[in-house]
């Protein structure tokens, strides 16, 4: 699916920066500049956060998760800014990162006709283009660039970290996906639907249609009609890239890497579990021979990585001002400095 070798480098192009400016980010020892790069033809626009000071530096390209959030980690019903106060915090610590919106959101315009066509594939060659392009900026010392994923996006940095020809230095992965991703997505609603109360009959009727969407998806089918509450995870303009995400196999593509890992978690992440992925990609990645892998749960957060002792509640998602899990940086501080 993810392949980013061999037949990747006749999709990359040539990769081109427009410096459009440089200014404070808020705090007296961060910059940042809007930067532009080119990938299969297609314009994306990032941002790079840099220290103030210590050139060269080593650097971390962000990764996005799922759904149409931009650079900073907003959109979609969320405006959380995790992207953003982790790229701040970073440059504090010493890291230059770039985080980049996705193909088709915010500044990264994609003419109409290839509106609802991007694929887990085509992202993931986006990504490649973004690491190219940071590691080759002079503030980057390019032997100390690493990667940062959240969600699908921590899939895509063991994607890029197992088959790159320059693989990073190091994997951080947020929230990564253990189990494949229908089968998450699947005990998520059950467990949602139960919650609420639903009658065990319509929840079974409700997951019929699951499964047979899923079959669909796999088979190259027609979607079949599908209940209200199944419909919106399979909406049609995302089905490129839902034919591919869906299926995913986690724990290949961990058992693959061979680079330092880092997988953090939530305690309370009802998304993904600590327990259910964490614990399988840990286990996995040890007994193929990684020794470097390490896995942190971190108390008082949840799947969006704030300050939420309460889980995540609407607050935490849609309140940019709630800060980051306590914690969290501390975990960053000391893997990265040891390993990045």
């Amino acid at each position: 699916m993810m392949v980013v070798t061999g037949m990747m480098r006749r999709y990359v192009t040539l990769l081109v920066c427009l410096w459009l400016a440089v200014s404070s980010s808020g705090a007296a020892d961060t910059l940042e500049r809007e930067v532009r790069f080119v990938s299969d033809g297609t314009t994306l626009v990032g941002t790079l956060t840099l220290p103030a000071s210590t050139s060269p530096a080593p650097a971390l390209l962000m990764i996005p998760g799922s759904g149409a959030v931009d650079r900073n980690g907003n959109g979609d019903g969320l405006r959380t800014d995790l992207y953003r106060q982790l790229a701040h915090r970073l440059a504090q610590l010493g890291y230059i990162t770039l985080r980049y919106d996705k193909r088709g959101i915010g500044a990264s315009k994609v003419p109409e006709k290839e509106q609802g066509k991007t694929s887990l594939t085509q992202v993931a060659r986006d990504a490649m283009s973004a690491y190219q392009f940071l590691r080759r900026q002079p503030e980057v010392d390019a032997r100390r660039v690493g990667l940062l994923g959240y969600e699908d996006g921590a899939l895509i940095g063991m994607a890029l970290a197992s088959e790159l020809p320059e693989p990073p230095r190091a994997l951080v992965c947020l929230a990564p996906p253990g189990r494949t991703p229908a089968i998450i997505l699947r005990d998520n609603l059950q467990q949602r639907w139960r919650s609420e109360g639903v009658a065990a009959s319509r929840i079974q009727r409700m997951l019929g249609d699951f499964d047979s969407a899923i079959a669909a998806l796999y088979y190259r089918l027609p979607l079949p009609p599908l209940h209200e509450e199944v419909a919106p995870y399979f909406m049609l303009p995302d089905r490129p890239y839902l034919q591919e995400f869906y299926f995913e196999n986690p724990v290949a593509r961990i058992k693959a890497v061979r680079i330092p890992v880092l997988l953090l978690y939530g305690e309370l992440d009802r998304r993904v579990s600590p327990k259910l992925d964490g614990e399988l990609l840990y286990q996995q990645a040890r007994s193929a021979g990684n020794t470097k892998v390490v896995l942190k749960v971190l108390s008082g957060t949840a799947h969006a990585f704030k300050a939420a002792p309460a889980g995540d509640t609407q607050e935490v998602l849609t309140n940019p001002q709630v800060p980051l899990a306590p914690g969290l940086m501390d975990a960053l501080k000391e893997w990265l400095s040891a390993n990045l």
